[in-house]
């Protein structure tokens, strides 16, 4: 570079490295190929069964509309969920994203998530055993976000899980903490691969290299996990599978080494 009084024209040279950017370009764009898909396959099942109930109200027996109607409720709860994770992505991205704690105890928040995703786990003919202490210590935490987390992490297990597989939820505590793990029969992830997991778009390979979703559940999870201060992770399931869990800290303070885990109900 010249000094200003040189007659020489000045030239400035700004050399950025775009590797990072060039991938998220990449992410954003499979992104909106992904949603498009995950919009237009339940909007598709919405419209051809209204169109049946409207067609064939009065010719359908009790047994097939409520057969009818299972794939819309499905179809209605999956839209939710990818509604819920776009608005929260973006609420975290514009740092509007907050908690409200309160109160919790751990076996109502799972009991509504349950609930939410059951319509999912029906339709795959899978069943969910659940493995907590007999007394759950209180949480000061966000009842609504927690349903969220355990919303997602239930969501891929069972969607990553071959059809009548069951999904395992196991609850464990030592007083200072509490673990919350989910555990599918899916065909695991590589440990190379696991610390882009709850990264924004990035999505996980199914049976056959399948994919679902829209990569932002994972990275909604972390963030709201995070923000109640606690940590979360995958480990390999013993058997083949993964296990997702994550840990809070409970409402009370004393702390005991070592934890202590349910029995299956």
């Amino acid at each position: 570079l010249a000094p200003p009084s040189s007659p020489v024209p000045q030239v400035a040279l700004v050399l950025r490295d775009v590797t990072e950017e060039e991938a998220l370009r990449g992410l954003r764009s499979n992104f909106l190929a992904n949603i498009s898909h995950e919009f237009r396959t339940p909007l598709s099942t919405l419209n051809a069964s209204m169109e049946l109930l409207l067609d064939e109200e009065q010719n359908l027996s009790a047994v097939e509309m409520r057969n009818l109607l299972q794939p819309t409720h499905l179809s209605l709860v999956s839209l939710q969920t990818l509604i819920d994770n776009l608005l929260e992505s973006s609420s975290i991205e514009a740092g509007r994203f907050s908690i409200r704690k309160r109160v919790v105890v751990l076996n109502q928040v799972i009991s509504e998530a349950m609930h939410i995703v059951n319509p999912l786990l029906t339709r795959r003919g899978q069943s969910v055993s659940i493995a907590e202490p007999a007394q759950l210590p209180p949480l000061h935490a966000d009842p609504t976000r927690l349903i969220q987390v355990l919303v997602n992490l239930l969501s891929n297990a069972s969607k990553y899980s071959p059809i009548g597989q069951p999904v395992e939820v196991i609850v464990a505590t030592n007083q200072s903490s509490l673990r919350v793990s989910v555990a599918d029969r899916g065909p695991g992830i590589p440990e190379g691969e696991r610390d882009q997991l709850f990264r924004r778009f990035v999505r996980l390979d199914a049976q056959a290299g399948e994919q679902y979703g829209i990569g932002l559940g994972l990275y909604v999870v972390k963030t709201i996990v995070e923000a109640h201060q606690g940590r979360l992770g995958v480990d390999d399931r013993p058997g083949g599978g993964s296990v997702f869990w994550f840990e809070l800290p409970v409402a009370t303070t004393p702390s005991r080494e070592g934890f202590h885990e349910g029995t299956g109900s």
